[in-house]
C-alpha cells in the first residue's frame, strides 16, 4: 500500500478529522458511504445492507419493503410514477459445506474472477458472528495443471473446529447456513487526489447517490410519485427489480449503477467508458436494455443545459432497467465509471460521483415535476 494512502477497516482504529473523509468538501458523504462499502452483503443477504440505508432515508419519506427484500421510499404525489433504483447487493461466496477437517466449501455468488481471490484472506460472516478464512492456492511450482487451477474458484480454510469440538453443527457456535464471504477489510481509501477506492462501490456508490437525492428533493412538490428503489439480488440476474416490473407501474425507470473503465495499462481495448473523472455514462446498449436513440438524445439535451458532462457508453452486463422495460417504460441506465469492478479494490472518481447526483435530481424535476 501507498503510503499517502489513508484506509479505514471495519476492524482498525477509525481515521479522526480530515483522514475520515472519503471526499474533501463532502463532509457528510464520508461516514455513510464508508459504512456502506464496510457492511457486508451478498445477494441473497441484503439484510444488513438494507438496515443501514433505511437507517439513512430522510425523516417522513414513506418507505415499503417486500418479500423479496426490496426497499422502496417514495415522495410526492399523482397517479402517475417514475423510478430511480441501485442495488444493495455485492458479489461474494456462499459457504456451503464446513467439512470435518475445519475446511470449508464455497459457492460463488455473481460475477467472481478467480484470479481476483486467490490466496486471499477473507471473513466468514456467519450468524454467530464473523472469522477468518484463507482462500488457499497451490504454490506455481506444485501446480499440476496451472491454467486449470487458476480458473478453478478455491476451497476455503475457515479455521473452524473439528469433529467434537465442532458446535456450529449444534447450534452453540456460528451457524453457517446463512454464511458468506468477504475481504479482511471492507476498505475504503483516500488519496489526495478525488479518487475513492473500496470493494463494493459498484453498487453502493449508486445507494449512497439516491439516499442523497432524496435529501435534496424531499421538500420540493412533484406532479407524479418519485420511487428511489434500493434493489437485492441484481447481481445474479437482476431479481429484485423483476419482482418491482411485476407490480410498480411507471412512465420512466432510471437505475444508478456502475460502468467498467478500462483507461488503465492492460485494460480492454474498448473499454466502457473513457474513465472516471469523464463525467456521468448512459448505458445505451448494453446486455439488458438498448435505449431509443430519440429518448438519449432527449437526455443529453437535458445534461447539455444543465452544464453536467457525460459520457455515452455501449458495453456489456446489465443493469436493473432491464427488467422495467418490458414493462413498457422509457428506461435509461446510469453509470459511475469505475476501475477494476469486481476486483478486490475498485475506484471511481468524485466529480462523476456528483455529476451523477445532480444528473438524477434534473431527471427527477424533469419528468416527475
Amino acid at each position: 500500500m501507498s503510503s499517502n494512502l489513508i484506509a479505514r477497516s471495519n476492524t482498525g482504529p477509525p481515521c479522526s478529522g480530515a483522514g475520515a473523509a472519503l471526499f474533501r468538501g463532502v463532509p457528510a458523504m464520508d461516514e455513510l458511504l464508508l459504512s456502506l462499502l464496510r457492511t457486508p452483503g451478498i445477494s441473497g443477504c441484503e439484510e444488513r445492507v438494507r438496515a443501514l440505508v433505511e437507517s439513512a432515508l430522510p425523516g417522513g419519506v414513506a418507505q415499503e419493503s417486500d418479500a423479496m427484500g426490496n426497499l422502496v421510499a417514495t415522495i410526492g404525489e399523482g397517479e402517475e410514477a417514475i423510478l430511480f433504483c441501485a442495488h444493495l447487493d455485492e458479489i461474494g461466496f456462499v459457504v456451503t459445506e464446513v467439512r470435518e477437517d475445519g475446511f470449508l466449501r464455497l459457492r460463488a455468488v455473481g460475477g467472481i474472477d478467480p484470479r481476483t481471490v486467490l490466496g486471499h484472506v477473507v471473513r466468514v460472516v456467519t450468524e454467530g458472528g464473523e472469522r477468518l478464512g484463507v482462500l488457499g492456492v497451490n504454490p506455481p511450482h506444485l501446480m499440476r495443471d496451472r491454467a486449470k487451477e487458476m480458473k478453478e474458484v478455491p476451497r476455503g480454510d475457515g479455521a473452524l473446529p473439528r469433529r467434537g469440538g465442532d458446535e456450529s453443527r449444534r447450534g452453540g457456535g456460528p451457524r453457517l447456513s446463512r454464511a458468506r464471504l468477504r475481504r479482511p477489510r471492507k476498505t475504503a481509501l483516500r488519496r489526495e487526489r478525488p479518487l475513492p477506492r473500496g470493494r463494493a462501490l459498484d453498487d453502493r456508490l449508486g445507494c449512497w447517490v439516491l439516499l442523497r437525492a432524496l435529501e435534496r428533493l424531499q421538500g420540493e412538490h412533484f406532479r407524479k410519485r418519485l420511487h428511489f428503489a434500493f434493489t437485492v439480488q441484481e447481481e445474479v440476474g437482476l431479481r429484485g427489480a423483476e419482482v418491482l416490473s411485476r407490480r410498480m407501474s411507471l412512465t420512466h425507470v432510471f437505475a444508478v449503477d456502475s460502468a467498467s473503465a478500462a483507461d488503465y495499462p492492460h485494460g480492454l481495448p474498448r473499454p466502457e467508458s473513457r474513465g472516471p473523472g469523464q463525467g456521468a455514462c448512459l448505458r445505451v446498449l448494453d446486455n439488458a436494455s438498448i435505449i431509443p436513440p430519440a429518448f438519449t438524445r432527449e437526455i443529453e439535451a437535458l445534461a447539455a443545459r444543465e452544464g453536467i458532462p457525460l459520457q455515452i457508453i455501449f458495453g456489456g452486463g446489465g443493469t436493473d432497467v432491464g427488467a422495467f422495460q418490458y414493462g413498457g417504460a422509457r428506461v435509461m441506465p446510469l453509470g459511475i465509471p469505475l476501475r477494476y469492478t469486481h476486483a478486490a479494490v475498485e475506484m471511481a472518481h468524485r466529480a462523476d460521483v456528483d455529476a451523477t447526483l445532480d444528473f438524477v435530481c434534473a431527471l427527477a424535476r424533469k419528468y416527475g415535476g
